[in-house]
């Protein structure tokens, strides 16, 4: 502080502007603000965009004078920069034309409050990494208080939508953590825990606090290596997040080793989550339809019967469905009709493929 206070008679600027600049920058460092609340308001006093690298994520971003924040390459060659201390990374400004006077000051204390309010975010984390408090937060029986408190130690902000992902716990050495990585990686903030035989990843979309641009969940969700299942719960906020958890159970459910089964959104679900809910596993497991798919399944033939039969479902007509799978209409129509002969009805009609495509559905809910 003492070498700014120097520097400033050396300013063109007015010394008392630049003192301003300092308690703007201060007050901001004192209220806690977030990494994305210092970059609007630095962008708003500037009245150019600003930007910052942080070096821990790789996240470049880009905040326009308007409050808009978007993801950034690298600072354009022309930005003023300052490097931020133990190598948190840098912030920029693009001043197009000639600089101002208080532009140095600015940069300066910018980058002092980036430093503080990057070590806060990684503190926060690490705190908000108790996988406890990720279970107080999914459980129905938590007061409003003890939610409040727990959301915002796992850096959730009050108001936040959330969703919360259920996937299998497979492997005793993955708690979560490579989903975790994934959807930051695609700008979401995450938290991890596993529920017994569940992982279950709370999620809040990055678009709400940073990003418009922020690609969708589900598509990064899909994206996860390997066999990864994945049930999405509903959005929700408050209490009503053990309601998401509760959905996504459900929706896990329904996922499957098939590329199009793994990730399944308890909203697509619609009446098909009653089955789930209310109908017991007993009782889906002696229809004659889920036996008689299951039965097409073993037979020799019985995976690219039941690619035909899926593909028919979802497109309508053997044509759309040959197209969807990349075979001749007549090579889709016999294994069609191989299919046909297992499952015992006609799939040249709506009410045969809404049949199968109810028991291709809750064969998945045989345990």
């Amino acid at each position: 502080m003492q070498g700014l206070l120097l520097r400033l008679s050396a300013l063109d600027a007015d010394a008392e502007s630049a003192v301003r600049v300092i308690s703007y920058f201060d007050s901001l460092v004192r209220d806690h603000a977030s990494v994305s609340a210092l970059l609007q308001a630095t962008a708003r006093l500037v009245q150019c965009p600003v930007g910052l690298v942080d070096s821990v994520t790789g996240r470049r971003t880009r905040v326009s004078p308007g409050g808009a924040a978007e993801r950034s390459g690298p600072p354009p060659e022309s930005a003023a920069k300052r490097s931020l201390g133990s190598a948190l990374g840098v912030v920029w400004m693009e001043r197009e034309g000639q600089a101002h006077g208080l532009d140095e000051i600015v940069l300066e204390r910018f980058a002092g409050a980036a430093e503080v309010a990057l070590e806060r975010a990684a503190a926060q984390a690490r705190v908000g990494d108790d996988p406890a408090l990720v279970e107080l937060v999914l459980s129905a029986d938590t007061g409003e208080a003890e939610l409040t408190r727990a959301l915002r130690l796992l850096g959730f902000g009050p108001a936040a939508s959330l969703w919360v992902l259920a996937t299998p716990s497979d492997d005793d050495r993955d708690d979560g953590t490579s989903a975790i990585a994934h959807l930051r990686a695609g700008g979401h903030h995450a938290r991890a825990a596993r529920m017994g035989d569940v992982v279950a990843v709370l999620v809040s979309l990055g678009a709400e606090r940073l990003s418009e641009t922020v690609e969708p969940l589900p598509e990064i969700v899909g994206r996860l290596p390997g066999t990864w299942r994945v049930g999405i719960g509903p959005s929700a906020r408050g209490a009503a997040v053990a309601e998401s958890w509760a959905g996504a159970r459900i929706a896990l459910r329904f996922t499957g080793p098939h590329p199009a089964d793994r990730v399944v959104n308890w909203a697509d679900l619609g009446a098909l989550a009653l089955f789930a809910a209310h109908v017991p596993q007993e009782a889906i497991a002696g229809l004659a339809d889920v036996r008689a798919v299951e039965e097409l399944s073993r037979r020799p033939y019985g995976a690219e019967a039941m690619e035909a039969v899926r593909a028919l479902c979802a497109e309508g007509s053997v044509r759309r469905a040959a197209v969807a799978v990349h075979l001749h209409h007549s090579s889709l129509a016999a294994r069609i009709a191989r299919a046909e002969a297992v499952l015992g009805f006609s799939l040249a009609d709506s009410a045969g493929r809404l049949r199968a495509h109810l028991a291709l559905q809750l064969v998945r809910l045989r345990p």
